[in-house]
């Protein structure tokens, strides 16, 4: 079984270059989607698909079917892979089958998404644990890369992916500490899950998906 990683940037840039040297140190497959205006400069041995005007997130989702890998790992460019985080992912996939994995996830209790989920985490699990959502750094088997990416209309996808495109796939957030998501980037004042119109966004979505039954165990 093999992994390729695609990541995803459109702004932050100042450690972007040691983030892909990092996870070519453990696959050779890594794409970057880079929608930033003037576009990312790099000798890095990555593959680069530009995008401008900047389409969100969802450009990875179009990019991971590009990819050669028997696994496809969509990472945010605010977190640093440490070494043996692919392998994870390959030898949790290789146990339990086709299946989403990640390293953050949410299960599902009632409507409200502040209130009524519970955040799973990947370094404080010794076993994989089934939710109803994953983001940040995901991993899916090739059968459930595709999907019809014209309804997915603002940045906050993560639940678009996982709950209404392929809401059959198990999920799971595997057990690994093989990860640094205390970067500058990830307090950034403007990122997605930061106070702010994102939030409503994401309740409202969420408010859809619990009421439509699109929860994903």
């Amino acid at each position: 079984m093999t992994a390729s990683v695609v990541v995803v940037t459109y702004r932050r840039m100042e450690r972007l270059g040691a983030i892909l040297e990092a996870w070519l140190r453990q696959t050779p497959d890594v794409w970057l989607c880079d929608c930033s205006r003037d576009g990312f400069k790099t000798n890095l041995p990555v593959k680069i698909a530009r995008f401008w005007p900047d389409p969100g997130n969802k450009a990875r989702h179009a990019v991971a079917t590009l990819t050669e890998g028997d696994i496809c790992i969509k990472a945010d460019d605010d977190i640093m892979p440490r070494p043996g985080l692919v392998d994870d992912f390959l030898r949790w996939h290789a146990e339990l089958g086709p299946c989403v994995t990640g390293i953050h996830g949410r299960t599902f209790h009632g409507p409200d998404y502040y209130r009524d989920t519970v955040m799973i985490a990947a370094h404080k699990q010794t076993a994989p644990v089934r939710v109803d959502f994953l983001g940040i750094i995901t991993c899916a088997d090739r059968k459930y890369l595709g999907m019809d990416l014209r309804g997915c209309e603002t940045p906050i996808e993560d639940l678009y992916w996982h709950n209404l495109v392929h809401r059959e796939a198990p999920k799971y957030v595997i057990p690994t500490a093989a990860y640094d998501n205390t970067l500058p980037e990830s307090r950034d004042p403007l990122r997605l899950c930061a106070d702010g119109p994102g939030r409503a966004v994401r309740r409202k979505f969420y408010e859809l998906c619990w009421r439509e039954g699109y929860q994903g165990r």
